[in-house]
């Protein structure tokens, strides 16, 4: 049987929930000090909020899609017209936006490139808490993207039947799915791509059956092909660059992460950090326990260390990959990307 799932809208207010099995739109809104600023600084708050609300309204755990209004998120339209210029437009908008964990994606609307950047924490923390009560988040989806669905601006009712209406779009274009478009929009499965080829390319005796030598032509064609296709995409460098992109929202996270707590504690900065650059471990710059539930849902790790897996867990040994070392003249944070790729330098300093 097909799980319909339950709606979720996030605002600065609070949330909204609908569905199937809930009568009417129900509203949650934020405890004093839970959220503020699209940062969440009361986590157990926040779950214990959700917990409450849930169980009070009988909501049964299902599916959830989590829907962004457009007041949770920074959205830009691009005009590059390269990937590289794209690339370069998304990573400065990425760094403007006063996020502590930003998450970017970009999405195609009306055949225009728009990047819609998240706070990561924010929206963890509001999935962690209802997934500990059995929900199963399945989709995150901003508020912008719903426009061509017929969703407006007000989340309602009629936006709920909507939404469920067209889960297919919704799946697509979520934040936490799978799919991509190239710059002209297309996708191209080898497959389908290769067999098309064929049809159009044997005559009607192909068709009927296959010589020896027709064979081996066809295989050297398709063996072209190949090689052309794989030294177009160049898979290795592709795997680099979206490595080197996670490398540089991390940093920009864990800094982020620093100076919060620096601003909080009158300009300390969290034990651990030195004049001399330092392994971001629990045997070097152990600044785990500084931010990790305050500041930082996880504390980020290099795609290549331990399979890119976050350090939730600070009483454990840990690695990062990334540095961070402060200066002796002027106390300003630099945190580092050693293991960066395609000898690029990723390093951000305030």
């Amino acid at each position: 049987m097909k799980t319909v799932p339950t709606i979720v809208n996030v605002s600065r207010e609070g949330l909204s929930v609908c569905g199937v099995q809930i009568n009417s739109l129900l509203k949650m809104p934020f405890g004093a000090g839970v959220v503020k600023d699209l940062n969440v600084v009361g986590l157990t708050e926040l779950a214990a909020q959700i917990k409450a609300f849930v169980e009070a309204n009988k909501i049964p755990a299902s599916d959830l899609v989590v829907v962004l209004d457009a007041e949770t998120y920074f959205a830009k339209q691009l005009t590059g017209e390269t990937d590289e210029k794209l690339a370069g437009e998304v990573q400065e908008f990425v760094d403007s936006v006063p996020l502590a964990s930003p998450s970017s994606k970009i999405f195609k609307l009306g055949g225009k490139y728009y990047v819609v950047v998240i706070n990561r924490r924010l929206y963890e923390s509001v999935r962690t808490a209802f997934e500990s009560l059995g929900f199963a988040v399945k989709a995150v989806i901003p508020e912008l993207v719903l426009g061509p669905v017929g969703v407006g601006s007000t989340f309602d009712a009629n936006a709920c039947r909507l939404i469920l209406k067209k889960m297919a779009y919704v799946m697509e274009n979520s934040f936490v799915g799978v799919y991509h478009t190239d710059m002209e929009g297309e996708k191209y499965p080898l497959t389908r791509f290769v067999k098309a080829f064929l049809i159009n390319l044997m005559p009607k005796s192909f068709r009927k059956g296959f010589t020896l030598i027709e064979l081996l032509v066809v295989i050297g064609v398709l063996s072209i092909l190949l090689v052309i296709t794989l030294v177009a995409i160049n898979p290795a460098r592709q795997f680099s660059k979206a490595n080197n992109t996670a490398r540089r929202s991390d940093v920009n996270s864990i800094l982020n992460a620093i100076h919060q707590y620096a601003a909080d504690k009158k300009g300390v900065l969290p034990a651990g950090i030195t004049t001399t650059a330092q392994a971001i471990s629990n045997t070097g710059a152990n600044i785990c326990a500084s931010v990790v539930t305050d500041y930082l849902a996880a504390l980020p790790v290099d795609p290549l260390t331990n399979n890119g897996a976050s350090v939730t867990d600070c009483t454990v040994a840990y690695a990062t990959g990334y540095t961070v070392v402060k200066s002796a003249t002027n106390n300003r944070v630099t945190v580092a990307a050693p293991d960066a790729e395609l000898s690029e330098v990723i390093a951000v300093t305030r």
